[in-house]
């Protein structure tokens, strides 16, 4: 049963005026693959806690960045065939994607400046 926090999470990320776009296996090459920006994927489920703590985080860092990089999330229980293809083994695993390749991964619960660290080349670029 979907907790009620994990629910207006879920409810939350349905605007993308919020700066993070939710995307599937159907749109995936699309909106990332195919994109002019580079992309930050959060890999998460809505049972995962660590995915819960990282949300807000992520947050931030989208709202920093807004318009400079692509940030999105994709639910690999609802989408299974992208995070397969890419081996995402455990979650939250975030994968920095640029020129239609996966250029960084991160796995687990990480700080916000980590995550600065390791897009600002990208945003740079």
């Amino acid at each position: 049963m979907e907790s009620f926090l994990s629910r207006r999470l879920a409810e939350s990320h349905e605007s993308e005026g919020e700066g993070i776009i939710d995307v599937s296996d159907g749109d995936f090459r699309q909106r990332i693959l195919s994109a002019d920006l580079p992309a930050l994927v959060d890999f998460w489920a809505s049972w995962c806690s660590p995915c819960m703590a990282l949300e807000p985080i992520i947050r931030r860092v989208a709202t920093k960045h807004r318009g400079e990089m692509i940030f999105a999330r994709l639910n690999v229980d609802k989408d299974k065939s992208i995070p397969a293809s890419y081996f995402v083994m455990s979650i939250p695993t975030m994968i920095v994607f640029s020129g239609g390749g996966e250029r960084e991964r991160i796995v687990g619960l990480t700080s916000e400046e980590e995550i600065e660290r390791i897009i600002i080349p990208y945003i740079s670029a």
